[in-house]
């Protein structure tokens, strides 16, 4: 089949649904095997968020610690770990081991270590650290007193990694020709931007409005929460196992697509570059240096953001459950706005163009950001306005306006920012492009987090706690918000003059 994918479909099918009769069955459940591990993703994703900060003598100061000194390690494992597995076993048996064992330790946590994290945690290490070393440690101190919440933090963190990340992309690509992905790769992040909706309200129905009885004497509500949703997150995964098995013995089967030799077949070579080079590549592309600058800016906006923002939450809310409530309900409003996005991605950047959609991103973050440290900051001044108009304080004008923030970054970042980014590549040439997204992706992961993560550190360490690095912090954000806005600009006005013409020119990204 060599005819053009527009002259197969209609203009209504070619939009919604340029699926072939004869790829259905495969992509459903692609789709449905990606919906049921980001539903499990979007669960955990709450849950650790909430143990963490609600655990005592912990707070919002040891996520800086715990991504820098707990992610980061674990990544190199988990890396390590998968490395070693797919020398021994074939890649579906490595999918059906690393499944299984992410839900082994989930209900271990559930059932064996949160019941007795009391005993378990190194509270008199924890004592003896608090009492030698400054304020400023309260977050590593915390992080070694819980270790079984950090752990439980960082685990579920790596399911991105892995289990999105590694294991399903990694299926698809090996399923999936190049010709059917670009037409159906686009489903499945729709499909993967509708999955917060349905793992926030599940979330919230398990947590609030289903009791199981044989819970019942697992201890307090949040106990069983714990437990209902773990349980939930376990159904999810051994349905995904199931799915992925029929998948690969029914599905792939029929159309004789073999995983294993596929991948011998055609191995996939990723450029690496190392931060080093990755800076040394940016810096002689006057491209490069504004669209490194916005994959930066999002990476550290979205980071010193995100602490200040569950830094509130923790002071707000004193239950754990109504914390987690709140969180999911912001879950499903990321999938709603998300997937009308991604829908509307199209009609935006061809209508009102790439700048215009680039920029809605930092814009909104910017705007909102301004609220959250009014509220903040002058509180006292703005109290008879909150109260009038409101009817909150300003302490919880400050933490809506931080979720509304949240909510619309990520939905921003998961339906237009990671889609305009992607265009802007377009017009480089084959070897630019690959190096050049190579350059900024490791750039934007290495520096973007890490680094934003090491800055919190020291700010705390140095003044004592998250609440008096704030001023120093929203300093910062706002300086890295304007470069975004401005590198937008700059970068908008050459992707216009390259891409003028009807015919794209592939251009060097070094100049």
């Amino acid at each position: 089949m060599t005819q053009n994918n527009k002259h197969q479909f209609g203009i209504f099918r070619s939009l919604f649904w340029p699926v072939h009769r004869s790829e259905v069955k495969k992509v459903v459940s692609m789709l449905v095997l990606l919906f049921l591990l980001c539903v499990c993703y979007s669960v955990l994703r709450n849950l650790k968020d909430t143990i963490i900060l609600t655990a005592k003598n912990s707070g919002a100061e040891v996520i800086p610690f715990i991504k820098v000194w707990g992610m980061l390690p674990a990544a190199f494992i988990s890396t390590w770990f998968y490395t070693r597995l797919r020398r021994w076993f074939k890649k579906e048996t490595v999918f059906y081991i690393l499944i299984s064992c992410f839900l082994a330790y989930f209900l271990l946590f559930a059932f064996v270590l949160y019941p007795n994290s009391d005993k378990l945690h190194l509270n008199s290490v924890g004592d003896m650290l608090a009492s030698v070393l400054p304020k400023g440690f309260n977050g590593m101190i915390a992080l070694v007193r819980n270790w079984s919440f950090t752990s439980f933090y960082v685990i579920s963190e790596l399911w991105a990694v892995l289990v999105l990340a590694v294991l399903y992309w990694g299926f698809a690509n090996d399923v999936t020709k190049v010709g059917e992905a670009k037409r159906t790769y686009g489903l499945l992040n729709i499909g993967s931007n509708v999955a917060p909706i349905l793992g926030g309200t599940l979330a919230i129905t398990f947590s609030q409005g289903i009791s199981l009885p044989f819970l019942s004497s697992s201890g307090d509500h949040w106990s069983q929460t714990i437990c209902q949703l773990i349980l939930l997150v376990s159904f999810l995964g051994v349905s995904a196992m199931g799915l992925y098995y029929w998948i690969c013995r029914k599905v792939l089967l029929e159309e004789k697509v073999d995983i294993e030799h596929h991948e011998d077949e055609e191995p996939k070579e990723k450029t690496r570059l190392s931060l080093r080079e990755s800076i040394k590549y940016i810096a002689r592309s006057k491209y490069l240096v504004p669209l490194a600058i916005i994959v930066l800016g999002y990476n550290i906006s979205i980071n010193l953001t995100d602490v200040l923002w569950k830094e509130q939450l923790k002071r707000f809310f004193a239950d754990p459950n109504d914390m987690l409530e709140h969180m999911n309900k912001i879950t499903v409003g990321i999938g709603i706005l998300a997937t009308i996005g991604g829908v509307l991605f199209s009609l935006m950047v061809t209508r009102l163009g790439w700048t215009f959609t680039a920029i809605l991103t930092p814009a909104i973050m910017t705007t909102l950001a301004i609220g959250f440290f009014s509220f903040m900051f002058t509180g006292d001044a703005l109290f008879a306005i909150s109260s009038t108009l409101f009817g909150m304080t300003p302490f919880a004008m400050t933490v809506y306006c931080g979720s509304i923030q949240n909510c619309m970054s990520k939905a921003c970042k998961y339906s237009v920012f990671d889609a305009t980014k992607e265009l802007a590549f377009l017009p480089l040439s084959p070897e630019s492009k690959l190096k050049g997204k190579a350059a900024i992706d490791g750039l934007g992961a290495g520096i973007g987090k890490s680094g934003s993560s090491l800055a919190y550190q020291g700010f705390i360490i140095l003044l004592g706690s998250v609440a008096l690095s704030t001023p120093y912090v929203a300093v910062i954000l706002f300086a890295v918000l304007i470069a975004w806005i401005f590198s937008v600009v700059a970068l908008g006005r050459q992707f216009k003059a390259i891409t003028h013409t009807e015919a794209v020119p592939a251009v060097s990204a070094v100049n």
